[in-house]
């Protein structure tokens, strides 16, 4: 039987795991062998070490495993910061599996976080992916749904800045599609 992991052990594992492919496949297998075999007293969640696990995977060039391990982290039904669906979302655009991460996406958007850092990764992600428009629209939800937080505006709109993909004129339409999904009330503006 393994000794209980705290965040002060996973974060050493985490730092010791040698920087090629073979060191984080074998960091990603031990995280997995614990998430396996929780004992009394871990107060790291087993969500938190496949999550783990995933990333080193991801790291390794592994992007199937790094999948199958988010999605299992996902169905431990335990909340990874800042929300475990998050992760799923890069391991599904490390696969190419565009349209599944989409969709989730959407399904995180449409619960409508008050953590803005919930918006920043998803955009990030997206924006890495070259999914630009899409990025946008997630950091714009962010937006309005974070209104009078300056902390988070300030956090989104450095996200927006660091992730904006090629240059090209804003279509006002989409600022408006954004709104409405936000459920904020857009009126047209007033014609001279």
């Amino acid at each position: 039987m393994r000794a209980p992991v705290n965040d002060s052990d996973l974060e050493a594992v985490e730092l010791s795991a040698a920087t090629d492919a073979r060191g984080q496949r074998a960091v990603a297998a031990l995280l997995e062998s614990w998430a396996r075999r929780s004992v009394p007293g871990d107060s790291v969640s087993r969500a938190r070490l496949l999550v783990a696990a995933s990333e080193h995977s991801a790291y390794a060039g592994d992007s199937r495993r790094a999948l199958r391990l988010a999605r299992r982290a996902l169905a431990t039904g335990d909340h990874v910061a800042p929300d475990t669906r998050c992760y799923v979302v890069s391991a599904l655009l490390l696969c190419g599996h565009l349209r599944e991460a989409l969709a989730l996406v959407e399904e995180v958007v449409q619960d409508r976080p008050a953590d803005a850092e919930v918006y920043e990764l998803l955009g990030e992600e997206l924006a890495r992916h070259h999914q630009y428009d899409d990025a946008a629209r997630v950091w714009t939800s962010g937006l309005f749904r974070c209104a009078g937080d300056e902390e988070a505006t300030e956090v989104l709109l450095a996200a927006m800045r660091r992730g904006r993909g090629p240059s090209r004129p804003v279509d006002l339409r989409d600022v408006v599609d954004v709104r409405e999904a936000a459920g904020v009330p857009v009126q047209a503006p007033a014609l001279d």
